[in-house]
């Protein structure tokens, strides 16, 4: 399959970022699916807006359970995948996602997902990661994405990044 391109924002306006607490690889980020593996946190007070990073559509929509809160895992969680299901990312520990964003719903870059949550003793902040389908669906075999530090270069600019993904294993390529 042939690599492709996408332009990806940051999540959180600039002026609500509140620093970089981790990214891959890194504590309880050294574990388990693609989305802890290769998760970024993201620094924001509680409240702050969560947007849309590229255009893609709604795969999973996890409702926030409080039932079900742990340190780790809290709130609601959305998957978005890009038009061409050969990449994506998600959400998580999101608050006040609005009524209308459910699972085949179709988002635009920049378009409201909802708002951080605060929980206990956890510092504020949007677990946020991406991951390449390499093959695309359906069959494709997800591989994790690190592009922390231009995530979060994007993220205290404002800046929207173009990433090339080369849909053979190889790391992407901002461009």
């Amino acid at each position: 399959m042939a690599a492709f391109t996408i332009d990806i924002a940051s999540p959180l306006q600039a002026s609500a970022f509140t620093g970089d607490l981790r990214g891959p690889g890194i504590g309880t980020h050294a574990e388990g699916d693609w989305y802890n593996r290769f998760g970024m946190d993201l620094g924001a007070n509680p409240g702050t807006e969560v947007r849309a990073a590229f255009d893609g559509h709604i795969t999973r929509y996890n409702h926030h359970n409080p039932s079900t809160d742990t340190a780790e895992k809290y709130g609601a969680q959305i998957f978005v995948r890009a038009h061409n299901n050969r990449m994506g990312g998600a959400y998580m520990h999101l608050t006040a996602v609005p009524s209308k964003l459910a699972e085949g719903v179709f988002v635009s870059r920049g378009e409201r997902l909802g708002e951080v949550m605060a929980f206990g003793q956890t510092s504020s902040h949007l677990h946020w990661a991406l991951v390449e389908i390499i093959g695309g669906l359906p069959g494709g075999t997800y591989k994790g994405v690190d592009l922390h530090k231009h995530l979060v270069a994007a993220t205290r600019s404002d800046s929207t990044l173009t990433v090339q993904f080369h849909q053979n294993g190889a790391a992407p390529t901002v461009i």
